[in-house]
Parts: C-alpha cells; sequence; structure tokens
C-alpha cells in the first residue's frame, strides 16, 4: 500500500489556514479534497493578502453579496452555458495586455464583462438558448443561501511591512509565484475566487476536477495557456475594480 503524500505549503500563511480549518497539523492529499471553496488573493487591493476557505459544500448557482452587481443573476460579470464559450474565444482573440514597467514582463488581464457589445448578435442568441434550457439552475434566493453558506468561511489576512518599495515589491512577486503553486494543491475546490495577484497561467485549474464557478478579479497571466478548459465550469465571472 503506498503512503499518502504529505503537503508542503510554499506559503506558510496558506499552510496555517489549512490547519486552522482543518483543526490538524499535518495535512495530506485526502485533507485537501475535503476543501469545496476558496478566496484568495489581495482582495482589498491594499496589499494584503486574505485566504478564505470552507469545507461546506457551495450554493449552486453560486451567488454572494461581498461585492458589487457583479453577481446579479442577469447582467453584471457573471455568467454560465454558452456564454462562457463565447467569452473564451473572445478573450484569446481580443485579451486586456499590457507591460509591467518595472520587469518588462508581458502580463494579460481576462477582459470583463463589457466585452459582450463586441458580438451582440452571439449574445442574443446564448441568451434564448439558456431561457429554453429545461435544466436551468433554479435562481431563488441566491444571496439567502450565500448568507447561510458565509457563516462557514474561515477567513485570514497575512501581510508583511517593508521599508523599501523595491522590497516589498519583489516580496509581493515571490508571494505570487507561491499563491499558485499552492492553489494547485487544493483539488477539492468547487468554487475558486482569484483576486489581484500574477499567475503564469491557467493550467493549475487543471488539478480541480470538481471546480464549477470561478471568479477572477484584477488578476494578470503571464500566458493564456489552459483557459479553453474554462469551458467545463457552470459559471465564469471576471470583472476589473
Amino acid at each position: 500500500m503506498n503512503e499518502e503524500k504529505k503537503i508542503e505549503f510554499t506559503q506558510k500563511w496558506i499552510g496555517d489556514a489549512v490547519k486552522k480549518l482543518l483543526q490538524k497539523e499535518d495535512i495530506y492529499e485526502s485533507d485537501m479534497e475535503r476543501i469545496r471553496y476558496m478566496r484568495i488573493g489581495d482582495c482589498n487591493f491594499g496589499g494584503e493578502y486574505t485566504i478564505e476557505i470552507s469545507t461546506a459544500t457551495p450554493p449552486e448557482p453560486f451567488c454572494t453579496t461581498d461585492g458589487g452587481d457583479e453577481w446579479e443573476t442577469y447582467g453584471g460579470a457573471n455568467v454560465t452555458g454558452r456564454f462562457i464559450r463565447l467569452y473564451i474565444d473572445y478573450a484569446k482573440r481580443d485579451p486586456f495586455d499590457y507591460i509591467e514597467s518595472d520587469t518588462g514582463e508581458r502580463f494579460f488581464q481576462l477582459p470583463p464583462y463589457t466585452v459582450w457589445k463586441e458580438f451582440t448578435e452571439k449574445y442574443e442568441e446564448a441568451q434564448e438558448e439558456e431561457d429554453d434550457d429545461e435544466d436551468a439552475e433554479d435562481w431563488e434566493n441566491p444571496k439567502m443561501k450565500w448568507k447561510s453558506f458565509e457563516k462557514t468561511i474561515l477567513c485570514e489576512t497575512y501581510r508583511e511591512k517593508f521599508s523599501d518599495d523595491d522590497a516589498y515589491e519583489e516580496w509581493q512577486r515571490r508571494t505570487d509565484r507561491g499563491i499558485q503553486q499552492d492553489i494547485g494543491l487544493f483539488t477539492g475546490l468547487e468554487v475558486l475566487r482569484l483576486y489581484s495577484a500574477e499567475y503564469q497561467d491557467m493550467t493549475f485549474l487543471r488539478a480541480m476536477p470538481l471546480l464549477r464557478v470561478l471568479e477572477v478579479v484584477e488578476s494578470r497571466f503571464v500566458s493564456l495557456e489552459g483557459i479553453d478548459d474554462l469551458a467545463r465550469l457552470k459559471q465564469l465571472c471576471c470583472w476589473l475594480d
């Protein structure tokens, strides 16, 4: 019998949060499969990292009340079904890109959902298809479901202080790289919410076979490799602050 692999986190603050949630010191692969929800990154856009995790099953359809209108059922940045495929195709053709001035690296951002105006006819066709779907999810009272689920979430924050901006930016880049490695350890996630961080690509999502909801906020990618895998999602939410 093969011995189960013990999990080693690159980021101590992420490991500490998992240990606190699961109430155990040694974490193994089977333990990580228990965690169903995570929100992670610079959630307040102020240089402080946040991790939210829960072992409870997130509500379906998923909706939150901790932001603006991005999780509104019809509108905002939250879309489902065929819309996701339309969005992926558009993002591959015309991602938001920019140059990081201090390093010269090129990063991509996923476009916000104002891009629907670029293909109105296809959008309307997809809307009609979803309206006719007999298996459409029940969207009644999604906010009430969120409020109940929110009580199961463990929230921890992490920040280091630096007197030198260059030292802080280097620490931030290292932390972002570590976050991507550690996120791939959460193999049981159904809902993942990524906030304001830099990632190499989207292939780390392949480690999460149960993933059905992804939120991407102010996050940057060196490569869009793995973006086609988003087609398996039930809900996708991308927006810029």
